[in-house]
C-alpha cells in the first residue's frame, strides 16, 4: 500500500473509531514525535560538540547577522 494509500484510509477510518482508540493513536504518535525530539541522543559525539560549540559561541555573542557575512564575503571576494 503506498503512502497516499495509506493516507486515505486512515483519513476515512478516523471518522469510525472510538475513543478509546483515537487515544491510543494519540498516544502513539506523541510517543513518536518525542522520539523525533530526541533523537539528538543518537547523534556521532564529534556532531553533538560542533552543536553545543555552536550554541556556546551564541551564548558568549559569537554570532553574525546575514548581512554582515554577506559584506564580508563580498569584500574577501571583491563582489560588488
Amino acid at each position: 500500500m503506498s503512502d497516499l494509500e495509506l493516507r486515505k484510509k486512515w483519513r476515512q477510518s478516523i471518522k469510525k473509531v472510538d475513543d478509546r482508540f483515537l487515544r491510543m493513536v494519540d498516544a502513539l504518535y506523541e510517543n513518536y514525535e518525542k522520539e523525533e525530539m530526541d533523537s539528538y541522543d543518537k547523534l556521532p559525539e564529534a556532531v553533538k560538540k560542533l552543536i553545543d560549540r555552536g550554541l556556546e559561541d551564541i551564548k558568549q555573542g559569537r554570532v553574525y547577522s546575514h548581512d554582515e557575512v554577506m559584506a564580508e564575503f563580498k569584500k574577501k571576494y571583491n563582489i560588488v
